[in-house]
């Protein structure tokens, strides 16, 4: 078995190495023929450190893995990651020395996984100033950003790593210079750009079209590619490009599914959420035709791949911390509460959550319903489920702890017929975002875009008891702005009391463990 995953991915190496040749570029040649190939190999919002779906798929061990070998095919590869891995994850929410470790999970492993360059996620700035700045200064690799900056109390600057009484400022652009073996040289300037979704009291965002336009016209006179690290929509990625042509590919991040897009001579891609696949990007520079090429293969990441041993190593310190602290929180987050048929899994994963009504969706809304006998119907933001994973076999604790690592409470809110299919339309604009809804009790009717509960139209002016997660009531979620406690069309909202540590509805995890014990 051994033999065949190494197999597997030197066949993998060799074949993206193919169309390079096509090039005339040979290893064996010692004049500077004036081209030169660079390699990107591309993650975007990774929130995971260890393998997906059983050990099937991801890992960030593979992916180092795949990163060596493609350097030992070509020294001049860089690692990079758009945006998004500080947050949202299990790990991040659990106490190590004595704090909680808000990402420094994955600055550790990406460290030793030789990571070379990041751009800010809009998750990035979930953690508290402090906490991010923490990890800034633990991260060995480079951060660049054009738009987002670091307000402070009485200035605003880009943000730093502090290390040894010295401060190393976040660039808003990167120049790396590469060279090859027959000597040729060139430029790869980079910029990055973030959406400004998390908005915050300590972060600042400027535009990201003026600011990506200025990183453009200040790279351009002496760079030989542009390429761009970006944490956007994939619509405001495409307009991106299709505005400053001269960015030859955009690595792109904040859309969890993989996508290719040519726009006029650019590139726009994507790889999948919690390296899944990686996009491996070959730029060919022609210096003498003052021509790129692109070559991009998007690479699956699964149980093929060896994992790098150091990695993987540093990845599990990570798993069995994340564990321990949860025992002492009063899981037994080794305790089977079911069995589910491996061939029927519960499917979390981010393709399915975020785009159509789902087993794992369900069985949560279900619990919520039950949690709050007097309940019509209940609804929960699919964002809210971050195991990007197939639950099978037997679900343990720990299973429900890695689906829902935010917790939260849950409410009881009686709301007119009228808000209620308004939230409703709403979840639907929110298909493959965070706010694509997940419900129980309620149905759709696409024929006429109309919802029902429990098999009846919603009527405008009846007060309907929908559970929901305290989150939805902040306004914040896409689409969903208006959900605040003062909207005129809210009645009475319950509330489990905090105080009371019997009451499971203060963390909806427990809800969960609860009721799919009672389901046995």
């Amino acid at each position: 078995m051994k033999n065949f995953r190494q197999l597997y991915l030197l066949l993998f190496i060799i074949v993206l190495g193919l169309p390079a040749c096509k090039q005339g570029k040979t290893v064996q040649k010692t004049k500077d023929d004036g081209i030169i190939e660079v390699v990107f190999l591309q993650m975007n919002d990774v929130y995971e450190v260890t393998p997906l779906e059983g050990g099937k798929t991801a890992g960030l061990a593979r992916v180092a893995t795949v990163r060596k070998n493609l350097l030992q095919t070509n020294p001049n590869t860089f690692t990079v990651l758009a945006g998004d891995f500080l947050s949202p994850s299990l790990l991040a929410t659990v106490k190590y020395e004595g704090t909680r470790i808000k990402g420094r999970q994955m600055v550790d492993v990406l460290n030793t996984l030789g990571l070379d360059i990041v751009t800010f996620g809009n998750h990035e700035f979930d953690i508290k100033e402090d906490e991010l700045q923490s990890r800034l200064n633990e991260s060995k690799f480079k951060w660049v950003s054009a738009n987002v900056r670091h307000k402070m109390a009485d200035q605003i600057v880009p943000f730093s790593k502090r290390i040894d009484g010295k401060e190393e400022f976040v660039p808003e652009t990167l120049t790396l210079d590469v060279k090859d073996a027959d000597g040729t040289t060139a430029k790869i300037g980079m910029f990055g750009v973030t959406v400004p979704y998390t908005k915050t009291d300590y972060v600042e965002y400027a535009d990201a079209f003026r600011t990506a336009g200025k990183a453009v016209t200040d790279l351009s006179a002496n760079s030989d590619a542009i390429v761009a690290l970006t944490h956007l929509d994939v619509d405001d990625d495409k307009k991106l490009v299709a505005q400053y042509p001269k960015i030859n590919l955009l690595m792109g991040g904040h859309d969890h599914d993989h996508m290719y897009h040519k726009v006029g001579e650019s590139i726009v891609a994507k790889a999948d959420a919690n390296a899944k696949t990686v996009y491996i990007h070959r730029v060919i520079i022609n210096k003498n035709t003052k021509k790129v090429n692109i070559i991009s293969n998007l690479m699956p990441i699964n149980d093929q791949i060896p994992n790098d041993s150091l990695t993987n190593a540093v990845a599990q310190k990570w798993l069995s911390v994340a564990t321990n602290s949860f025992s002492q929180m009063g899981f037994n987050v080794n305790e089977v509460i079911t069995h589910i048929d491996p061939a029927f899994p519960w499917d979390g994963r981010e393709s399915t959550v975020r785009h159509r009504q789902c087993n794992m969706g369900q069985i949560i809304a279900k619990s919520m319903s039950a949690a709050y006998p007097t309940s019509d119907c209940a609804l929960l933001n699919s964002g809210s489920i971050r195991v990007d994973d197939q639950l099978g076999g037997d679900i343990t604790q720990f299973d429900i702890l890695r689906t829902l690592p935010f917790g939260g409470y849950i409410v009881e809110v009686e709301m007119n017929g009228s808000l209620l299919e308004k939230i409703l339309q709403a979840g639907l604009k929110n298909i493959t975002k965070g706010g694509y809804l997940q419900w129980d009790r309620i149905q759709y009717r696409q024929a006429d875009n109309r919802f029902l509960v429990q098999d009846k139209e919603i009527d405008p002016n009846r007060v309907y008891h929908v559970v929901l997660p305290d989150f939805l009531l902040t306004g914040v979620e896409t689409n969903l702005d208006f959900l605040k406690p003062d909207n005129p069309e809210i009645v009475k909202i319950t509330k489990p009391d905090p105080a009371d540590k019997s009451d499971f509805r203060n963390d909806v995890r427990q809800v969960v463990i609860e009721y799919i014990k009672k389901l046995k």
